[in-house]
């Protein structure tokens, strides 16, 4: 994927901005001790400035600072991405589920997903897949929390046609099912690769 508003990305740079910050006091110098004769240092502080910035920019280093910057941007959205699922977990967490097999399954899940996101910080890298499914996760308990309420309100006031919650071991296996993909996903998109890979992967699996 290539880098979006690369001149940007340097001009904020700490490289450019140790040759911005000595032309911008040099110019307010200029501005306090010259005058009115500061109209032509001004031009020509900034002519050089101008200059000086344009030849870095397209140098080896410019192209690094670059590169450097856009890794950055990634990695405070990856890091958002993260903090997005470990609130999602911490939902999962708090929910009264009524069931022993729901919650054997749920603390199956947050043990993995746990294990997961502590990873995704350690490496500043998350799964898509994985991700997904603890999205899934937290679908599963609203439905399997929203068929037994409305189970229990129809057997209690007689409602016709109300139907029987499905069975509570059917909504553990599916989360059973997440959590094995969630340490899975952990194995084959964040261990084992190198940075630059774990970036890679994860821009793919998002496209």
């Amino acid at each position: 994927m290539p880098i979006q508003r690369p001149f940007l990305l340097y001009l904020r740079s700490r490289f450019h901005l140790a040759l911005a910050l000595p032309a911008a006091g040099l110019v307010v110098l200029s501005l306090l001790f010259l005058r009115p004769r500061a109209l032509l240092p001004v031009l020509v502080i900034l002519a050089i400035y101008v200059v000086l910035t344009g030849a870095l920019f397209f140098t080896r280093r410019g192209a690094r600072e670059v590169v450097a910057e856009s890794d950055e941007d990634r990695a405070k959205l990856v890091r958002q991405k993260i903090a997005r699922y470990e609130d999602l977990r911490r939902r999962i967490s708090v929910l009264r589920l009524g069931s022993d097999e729901m919650a054997r399954a749920i603390e199956l899940f947050l043990q993995e997903s746990g294990a997961y996101l502590e990873k995704c910080r350690e490496l500043t890298a998350y799964s898509p897949l994985a991700n997904e499914r603890i999205e899934r996760v937290l679908e599963i308990c609203q439905v399997f929390l929203g068929e037994r309420d409305e189970a229990s309100t129809g057997r209690r006031y007689g409602l016709p046609g109300t139907a029987d919650a499905a069975p509570a071991a059917d909504f553990a296996k599916d989360i059973v099912d997440c959590a094995g993909v969630i340490r899975t996903r952990v194995t084959e998109d964040l261990l084992g690769t190198s940075g630059k890979e774990r970036l890679e992967t994860t821009k793919e699996l998002d496209t």
